[in-house]
């Protein structure tokens, strides 16, 4: 980080020197971050009024940002989600993953878990049958 820091100070890759403020990977990220979260809360909203899962409206924030909606636009896309800067949100969203099914993992109660294992098996058995 202090190499970067150093790096960026010397050289004076900024706006200012002719450089765009996407060009870096870590403003690049931030940028994604912020319109990702900025949309999944946007339309989170929406949901919250409707007493619905916030979880559903942030796969349709999802949608929205990607190739099926906004992502048509080359331009945006090739801007805000260049296919090289795709391996570092990857990651990211990989550890939210993780960190996501932890908790999830934590908040379990194996003994209500137990008293509706039956049920819960049949349902998935047939799940799978379909």
């Amino acid at each position: 980080m202090v190499d970067y820091l150093s790096r960026s100070l010397s050289t004076g890759s900024g706006v200012l020197s002719g450089f765009g403020p996407l060009s870096d990977d870590l403003n690049l990220f931030l940028v994604q971050a912020v319109i990702i979260i900025a949309m999944c809360r946007a339309i989170g909203i929406i949901g919250y009024y409707l007493k619905q899962p916030s979880v559903i409206f942030e796969i349709i924030g999802g949608i929205i940002l990607g190739p099926s909606a906004i992502g048509r636009n080359s331009v945006y896309l090739n801007t805000i989600f260049p296919e090289e800067s795709m391996s570092y949100l990857k990651l990211v969203a990989d550890i939210g993953l993780i960190l996501y099914l932890f908790v999830v993992g934590m908040e379990l109660d194996i003994a209500k878990l137990a008293t509706h294992a039956q049920r819960a098996g049949g349902v998935a058995l047939m799940g799978m049958a379909v």
